[in-house]
């Protein structure tokens, strides 16, 4: 366990004494350079709600814009942001150790392999909650100054949740890029592959699965519902619509996730349901199958680069 923790610290090291510390540095600057740009229009909405106002500097729509390509809300600018981030610490964990010959020299210490490969990946998460927190308590702080109302009980633990779920979310970008580092030998292809992904989820599947919801037809209310419930699971398929709805339904209480949606207008007390905030533990509940899918995908990701790195032959240059 002691060389787990030795492992650990240094890629923590690594990752703040190297160019990747820059990217993170870049992430931060832009988070806050996106709510200082945009207090204007948060103030405005902030002071038109009536609840929950501190939380609606990280909901509030503060850019209008024309396309769906440029974030426009803080929640929106994160799910972004934090693929940046996990994607940056893990495209090179492993196939730079092995290109530079120090993956060699590194097992053949009195080291076990496994402890490599879980140091490299909590290395990565502590530096993702890190990064995460950081963003959320400058973001806090100059909410206070804007808003001069400081967050209530409920909404620092709707922040807490937010810190851990992104946190998942990040995760699950660095186990893709820590699985592609894996499988690929050289760090260019490791980065484009993973880049690749990135951006099938960001730009083409949304298109997919638009098509298909506007390529469907229903006769009777029925269908209409099915076929709704289908493209929802397909747009849960994408970890960035898994985040995207677990944050909006626990940053914004009276948010619906899409499926109690489909519920709501389906009963007479539509109108009364939608406009009744959801209490914190009823939002967990909203968003409970998208936090595990999220869970689960990012485990099945590091599993898989753990098998990968754990059966490989590591030969010395």
């Amino acid at each position: 366990m002691s060389t787990f923790f030795t492992v650990t610290k240094k890629e923590l090291q690594d990752h703040f004494n190297s160019w990747r510390f820059m990217v993170l540095l870049f992430v931060i600057l832009a988070a806050i350079t996106y709510i200082f740009f945009a207090a204007g229009n948060i103030k405005s909405a902030a002071t038109g709600a009536s609840d929950f106002i501190f939380l609606s500097l990280f909901t509030a729509t503060a850019i209008q814009t024309s396309t769906s390509l440029i974030p426009s809300s803080f929640l929106s600018l994160m799910a972004v942001l934090l693929p940046v981030a996990g994607i940056i610490l893990g495209l090179d964990a492993i196939n730079s150790e092995r290109n530079n010959g120090t993956l060699s020299r590194l097992v053949s210490q009195p080291i076990y392999r496994d402890n490599i490969i879980n140091a490299k990946f909590t290395a990565g998460i502590i530096t993702i909650a890190i990064v995460l927190l950081t963003i959320v308590l400058l973001v806090s702080a100059m909410g206070l100054r804007m808003l001069g109302v400081p967050p209530s009980i409920e909404e620092i633990w709707r922040l807490f949740f937010f810190l851990v779920i992104g946190i998942i979310y990040g995760g699950f970008w660095l186990g893709l890029a820590i699985l592609f580092s894996t499988l690929f030998k050289q760090v260019a292809v490791s980065a484009i592959v993973t880049i690749a992904v990135w951006l099938f989820f960001v730009v083409f599947y949304p298109i997919i699965y638009i098509s298909i919801a506007n390529m469907i037809s229903s006769s009777t209310q029925a269908e209409a519902i099915k076929n709704a419930e289908m493209v929802i699971n397909l747009t849960r398929l994408s970890p960035i619509q898994l985040f995207n709805e677990s944050m909006a339904v626990l940053l914004i209480p009276q948010m619906r996730s899409a499926s109690q949606l489909l519920q709501i207008f389906s009963t007479d007390a539509g109108n009364y349901l939608l406009t009744t905030p959801l209490s914190l533990a009823q939002s967990l509940i909203a968003v409970w199958s998208q936090i595990t899918i999220s869970i689960v995908l990012t485990t099945v990701c590091f599993a898989l680069s753990y098998i990968k790195f754990m059966f490989e032959e590591i030969r010395s240059l």
